[in-house]
């Protein structure tokens, strides 16, 4: 018989090597070969990355391949183009290599890229916005096929922080924009970020800096300002002096994750890995959803040869009608625990009979609001509710433990797992980082006011193996795979 379970207490990220674009991380410049690799020199070879698929995955249709006689010419021609930094350029090229092969990510990463940069030219906002749109469209695409490069992350992470990324994504859970996202400067202070942009692009650090410190003089409240002044510092390899913007744009919106992480980047390569690692991991407590708030920790782990786990729970299969169970002979207890699962489904179910178990969308609206913010017009799951499921079903373990009828030995590991987490008093971050859905996603900020402490807290005992064991040597660990050419 399948078994009703899926579980593994402890999961073992092997972290990749990042080399992130320039808004993204200012780490980046010091790239390892392996990254440097990975995100432009494979170039004119490089084939898709392998994905495993789950089994009972449904079958995609084949991309289209269909190369003509020039194909490895025009590519090699792209691909020179490209790492030449001449997008626009190789733009058109990468337009017909996609015409030619839908099969590689590289080629549909490139192509969104050099559209979003063709984008940036535009003075016609309704062109410009069309532009954009496609070049996300292939940036997407190139997820599909297997890219998970720090260029790729941070263009579809920086997409999901924008007021049209939260209204299209807010029925999912996305955290609402916040000051550092949807401000942008008074009226003398926004020139002058404009001028240190124009600056930056040109590689004139010293001119940027010097307009984004009179940006931050101009308007104190201004998020980009302060960041961008720390990330010119980091780049002059002034870490002390970025250290000091990256927490003046901390303070003034803590619940952005974007300035934690750089300076972590700034710590790391000043070394202090200590250091860095609380600011990664204070980045994934202000957006512990956004895809690039991993990247600093992973940078991180890999550097410091320390793996990287994930506490997982995965409930078993819970059909119901009218409110009831309907598989519920298949937790008759064995001595595993598997019987207090019925305790968590009713506890769930005592809050609505037909509630949600995996919430992946909410029903509701997003205001014309300034911070963008999603609001639900119908059944949330809520932390609360989780909470008093899960710790309904822990309390029926320990009294099965208690009569002999549970063991410890055959105990469910996620359940040993849960049981130490509500001794240490951390389910609730638990739930919200590990285990969360589209409900429990949109309570986290009001959870994250009072508690961010605790979230970091979780964060450094249950996801980082401290135990000095060398990562090489994790039985879970596989190598960081170099580019297939």
């Amino acid at each position: 018989m399948k078994s009703i379970y899926a579980f593994a207490a402890v999961i073992l990220i092997s972290p990749p090597f990042f080399a992130t674009a320039q808004q993204s991380s200012p780490a980046n410049s010091q790239a390892t070969p392996l990254a440097t690799a990975q995100v432009s020199a494979a170039g004119a070879q490089q084939t898709a990355p392998s994905k495993s698929v789950a089994p009972g995955t449904p079958s995609q249709p084949a991309p289209k391949v269909a190369h003509e006689a020039n194909f490895d010419a025009e590519r090699a021609q792209a691909n020179q183009l490209y790492l030449a930094g001449k997008r626009l350029e190789a733009l058109p090229l990468y337009e017909d290599l996609c015409r030619q092969d839908q099969s590689l990510a590289v080629f549909a990463e490139r192509h969104g890229l050099g559209l979003i940069a063709k984008a940036g030219t535009l003075s016609d906002p309704k062109q410009q916005q069309a532009i954009y749109m496609e070049g996300m469209g292939e940036l997407t695409r190139a997820q599909k096929l297997g890219d998970d490069s720090p260029s790729v992350i941070n263009m579809v992470s920086t997409y999901s922080r924008t007021p049209f990324g939260v209204v299209t994504t807010g029925s999912m859970g996305t955290l609402p924009l916040t000051i550092g996202y949807y401000y942008n400067g008074s009226p003398q202070a926004q020139p002058l970020i404009q001028q240190g942009e124009a600056a930056f692009k040109h590689n004139d650090l010293s001119t940027a800096l010097k307009f984004y410190l009179a940006a931050a003089a101009a308007d104190p409240s201004l998020y980009s300002a302060a960041l961008f002044a720390g990330d010119v510092y980091f780049r002059l390899k002034d870490f002390s002096n970025a250290g000091v913007w990256f927490a003046k744009a901390i303070a003034i919106d803590p619940d952005r994750e974007t300035a934690y992480r750089y300076w972590g980047d700034a710590l790391m390569q000043a070394g202090d890995n200590a250091g860095a690692l609380v600011k990664y991991e204070q980045a994934i407590a202000a957006e512990p959803y956004t895809l690039s708030t991993m990247s600093g920790l992973k940078q991180w782990g890999a550097q410091t040869r320390t793996a990287l786990l994930i506490p997982v729970m995965h409930h078993p299969y819970l059909p119901r009608n009218n409110g009831k169970i309907t598989n519920a002979d298949q937790f008759t207890e064995t001595g595993d625990g598997r019987s207090s699962w019925l305790v968590y489904a009713q506890s769930r179910l005592a809050h609505d009979p037909t509630v949600i178990f995996d919430q992946w969308v909410m029903g509701g609206s997003v205001p014309n609001t300034p911070e963008v913010k999603f609001v639900p017009n119908g059944y949330v799951h809520t932390l609360a509710e989780e909470v008093d499921a899960i710790n309904a079903m822990l309390a029926d373990v320990k009294k099965n433990l208690a009569a002999g009828t549970v063991t410890e030995e055959k105990l469910i590991p996620e359940l040993k797992t849960m049981l130490q987490m509500q001794k240490d008093q951390m389910l609730e971050p638990f739930i919200l980082l590990s285990y969360n859905d589209a409900g429990l996603r949109h309570g986290y900020p009001e959870f994250r006011t009072a508690h961010r402490d605790q979230v970091v807290a979780y964060i450094d005992r249950y996801l980082i193996d401290h135990s000095g064991t060398p990562v090489t040597q994790h039985p879970n660990w596989v190598p960081v795979q170099p580019p297939t050419n």
